[in-house]
């Protein structure tokens, strides 16, 4: 893994790349243990080689699509979480914190955000946005300050990434399920569960895969771990 990691800086790694290992860790697992079965350990070699090349290409493939999903939730949620979170109806802050966190953001040129509840209008998300991406860029530019904000950040771009490419693993999962159903032509179920190394531990590993995929990588996983990076964002108000 650190011979992989060498290729891509941290943030890209772990926002990027990571989602597609874990996407086809069970495919190359089960290619390996054939090889290695079948004592093919040339084609094993020739498998991670062109695993390299494959995280290589498909990181931004894995971006792309947990942005597309990513514009989705923030209609969904009706903004963004940063903004959500600086509203006075959300209550991730109590009203003290928040009024104090909204008085130091008026420090900054062009910042107007409302000190009371009956002061928020229509337009006062555009400041909260603003708000948010001064506070963002703050961030970027101090990650050895700002650590926690960093893994934050991480973190949720890893699951939304992730979730973005569940619609895709899946069918890779079936097709091979139903391959390895249709080559071992009648499955006996029975030594599904007593003897299925070596003929069943491809369709079992899949299944698995599949099932874990299903019930936990899920869009409530991403909007909470949308939400995590957000109140650590806005956070940031304590230290600026």
């Amino acid at each position: 893994m650190n011979k992989v990691k060498n290729f891509f800086d941290d943030f890209t790694f772990h926002a990027r790349v990571m989602p597609i290992m874990v996407v086809t860790m069970p495919i190359v697992i089960a290619a390996i243990s054939k090889g290695i079965l079948q004592g093919g350990w040339s084609e094993n070699i020739g498998l991670i080689l062109l695993s390299l090349v494959y995280f290589t290409m498909t990181s931004k493939i894995a971006r792309n699509l947990g942005k597309s999903y990513e514009k989705k939730m923030y209609q969904q949620l009706g903004g963004m979480p940063s903004t959500i979170v600086l509203r006075f109806s959300n209550d991730t802050f109590d009203e003290v914190t928040k009024k104090r966190y909204h008085k130091k953001l008026n420090q900054f040129d062009g910042l107007v955000l409302p000190l009371h509840a009956s002061d928020e209008t229509s337009d006062t998300d555009l400041q909260y946005i603003s708000a948010s991406n001064i506070l963002r860029n703050y961030a970027n530019s101090n990650r050895n300050k700002e650590q926690r904000v960093y893994q934050e950040l991480k973190e949720y771009n890893f699951w939304r990434n992730l979730y973005g490419t569940k619609g895709i693993a899946l069918v890779v999962y079936l097709l091979i399920i139903v391959r390895e159903i249709t080559l071992h032509g009648t499955i006996d179920i029975k030594n599904i569960f007593l003897n299925p190394y070596p003929d069943y531990v491809v369709l079992i590993l899949m299944t698995l895969y599949a099932v874990t995929f299903v019930l936990f990588v899920n869009k409530q996983t991403v909007i909470i771990k949308a939400f995590d990076y957000a109140k650590s964002l806005i956070e940031v108000c304590e230290r600026i």
